[in-house]
């Protein structure tokens, strides 16, 4: 003790100092003599101090590995520390690469709450062909939590989740070492976490949120694509529903929910699941941009390419799926990424020449590209996205590109139908006039609406006036352009229609300040502006009753027949002048009404004599209106509360009827005997 006091620095010479440092070492001694011996099972690395959930990134600072290549170690070697030679993880979630190797995790642990004992190993992955998880004790002894093998049914699983949890207990202030070992024919990456039960309730009622949403959606979709491959059996159909038929099997694989409802006792089958539904996904993504694109007839290069693409994946398939799945799964991983690129490419070359017919698909290959590419990178090439879920992004695109492929589905199928039927009614000039008038009006009107937020109360009377009879002009134009039924229709409805409407926009668009009017639809041409539209009215004589009563129920017999009612017309009067135009409004509005609320049996327009003039009825089927409904009715912006979820509507119908009477010196009154439906009427 002397001498190695002497080694002691120079400057301490004296002999008070050399004593003093004497006794500190011997006290040091003594201390480190006295410490307890760490316990032979205690870890390398410094334990996780659990206050309450935890994630990877905390996980992976306290977590060590081992690769067993020959599979020959057991949970009983991690019980000495120091028997086994482990190594801190590289990186903050294990991956090891596609390897054959039997993977070993050891995680100290110890409890720092003072009330927490109930906790949950939670692995983020649905199923892999062998896992095991393991609690050693301060005392050395094994607690197997969860031990499941290549033949594991579902049922097997500790916790009913789609995922893998293993519940445990560790109680405050208590110590021990979790143990995870496992091997997956796919990627070894695998994030894992510990939780409470609380933490992992809600993790569990979020994911059950999204599960809802997206096979809700996804759902539906199927449901509709494959509604429309059984009535219209065409090919690409039957591409679009196979292919989202492997996107839901391929995402409730990757998420555990058909191991856990579809399949739950066929673990050997899950183990090759992944394998065909993303080749599926693959192969009928390929087929369906063959069709949708119509590579065979307009592109024959990329129809080459396309095949190539899917041909590519059948053979990879049938060369490693016996024999090598780890390798096959790498490949699909970096293929996924590679014919996603392929099918948008094609796409793009098809939209240089035929962008309205493609551009659907277009845009839903894009959307893909992106969530593939962070897949392929995750899977193949170990890269792990902070800034973005995968799998939520995943789901997302999916939705998205499913509805936008199917929109490119139901376009591209519109396009062919309106080519068949302008190759079929070439002759038919007239109707495509009467189309191009209509998409005219429609412009004005749109111009109307906009004026009408900023201009008096009666240009939403015109408004109002105007969506109706819109409305039954299309009906009309549908079925007279409608190739099922041989020869165009009479056009006389639609030429009152058109004749009303014109006029209801012309007086309006008159009373607009010049500089916000837009142009008006002419016969000759669209250039000629409203004074066309003036100096027809001018020069077209005023129609009569009867004349005007046969424009309405011809106006709206379409929209009737839609909805299932008898639209009848019964002239009981002689035929007379009237001023034509507040005539039709007003009658316009009440069959209107009469049909919307009418929701079986009939509308019958009558005009009868009344006096020394005409009173026009409506009489309807529907739930009836009179006394004090009746007078509620006819103030403006009023609807009854029993209509409110009838049909849609503003409020102004009666209201405007009832304006337009009054400037007229009409009268107009409801019949107050009827047992059903309403019966409105209008002296002239």
């Amino acid at each position: 003790m002397i001498v190695c006091d002497q080694d002691a620095p120079s400057q301490r010479t004296t002999a008070g100092l050399r004593g003093r440092f004497l006794k500190l070492a011997l006290l040091v001694l003594v201390l480190i003599a006295a410490l307890p011996q760490a316990p032979v099972h205690a870890a390398a690395q410094p334990p996780l101090v659990l206050n309450g959930p935890a994630d990877m990134q905390a996980l992976g600072g306290h977590m060590e590995y081992i690769i067993d290549p020959d599979w020959q170690l057991s949970v009983k070697d991690f019980i000495d520390p120091s028997a086994v030679a482990a190594k801190p993880l590289a990186g903050p979630v294990p991956d090891f690469g596609y390897t054959a190797a039997k993977i070993w995790l050891r995680l100290p642990v110890v409890n720092g709450t003072d009330r927490q004992n109930e906790w949950r190993f939670y692995v983020h992955s649905n199923f892999t062909q062998e896992i095991a998880i393991y609690k050693i004790g301060s005392d050395g002894a094994v607690t197997t939590l969860l031990d499941l093998k290549r033949d594991s049914p579902f049922r097997a699983r500790p916790v009913n989740y789609p995922q893998m949890v293993a519940p445990f207990e560790l109680n405050p202030a208590e110590a021990a070492t979790l143990v995870v070992s496992y091997y997956s024919q796919g990627s070894s990456r695998m994030s894992m976490s510990v939780e409470t039960p609380d933490s992992f309730a809600r993790i569990a009622a979020v994911s059950q949120a999204k599960n809802y949403a997206f096979y809700g959606m996804m759902l539906v979709m199927f449901a509709l694509v494959s509604a429309a491959l059984i009535v219209l059996r065409q090919p690409v159909f039957a591409a679009f529903s196979g292919y989202i038929l492997s996107m839901l099997t391929y995402v409730s694989h990757s998420d555990g929910v058909a191991f856990q409802y579809v399949w739950p006792n066929y673990p050997h089958f899950n183990s090759v699941a992944a394998i065909l539904a993303g080749s599926s996904v693959l192969v009928f993504g390929g087929l369906f941009a063959m069709a949708i694109l119509q590579t065979s007839r307009f592109h024959p290069i990329m129809l080459r390419v396309l095949i190539a693409a899917v041909a590519s994946v059948l053979l990879v398939d049938a060369v490693f799926l016996t024999t090598n799945p780890q390798l096959l799964n790498r490949l699909l991983a970096i293929m996924l990424s590679v014919c996603t690129l392929t099918y948008l490419i094609a796409g793009l070359n098809a939209a240089r020449t035929r962008f309205r017919e493609v551009r659907f698909f277009v845009f839903a290959w894009i959307a893909v590209l992106i969530p593939a590419s962070l897949f392929t990178a995750r899977f193949a090439f170990g890269f792990e996205p902070s800034f973005v879920t995968l799998y939520d992004t995943i789901r997302i695109a999916l939705v998205f590109e499913a509805l936008l492929m199917g929109l490119a589905i139901f376009d591209r199928y519109n396009q062919m139908r309106q080519s068949a039927m302008e190759e079929n009614l070439a002759e038919v000039k007239r109707n495509l006039a009467l189309s191009q008038r209509l998409t005219a009006l429609e412009g004005n009107y749109a111009q109307v609406t906009d004026n009408s937020r900023r201009r008096e109360e009666s240009v939403k009377d015109t408004v109002h006036d105007l969506r109706q009879p819109m409305h039954a002009l299309r009906l009309s134009l549908r079925q007279m352009l409608d190739p099922e039924d041989g020869k165009a229709k009479d056009s006389v409805q639609i030429e009152s229609a058109l004749a009303y409407m014109e006029r209801l926009v012309a007086e309006r668009l008159a009373e607009t300040p010049q500089d916000d009017m837009p142009l008006s639809p002419a016969e000759g041409g669209v250039n000629d502006g409203v004074k066309h539209t003036r100096e027809t009215k001018e020069a077209a004589p005023e129609p009569g009753l009867h004349e005007v009563l046969r424009g309405i129920a011809d106006m709206f017999s379409a929209e009737a027949d839609a909805k299932g009612l008898k639209l009848r017309l019964v002239l009981a009067a002689p035929d007379g002048a009237i001023a034509a135009y507040p005539l039709m409004r007003v009658t316009a509005n009440l069959v209107s009404n009469a049909i919307k609320y009418t929701r079986q049996g009939r509308v019958l327009i009558a005009l009868r004599r009344h006096g020394k003039g005409h009173r026009i009825e409506v009489h309807d089927t529907g739930p009836g209106l009179g006394g004090a409904d009746f007078e509620k009715a006819l103030q403006r912006n009023e609807r009854l509360d029993r209509d409110l979820d009838a049909a849609e509507g503003s409020g102004l119908g009666l209201s405007v009827v009832k304006e337009i009477a009054e400037a007229n010196d009409w009268r107009i009154t409801a019949c107050q005997g009827r047992r059903t439906g309403a019966s409105i009427r209008v002296a002239v």
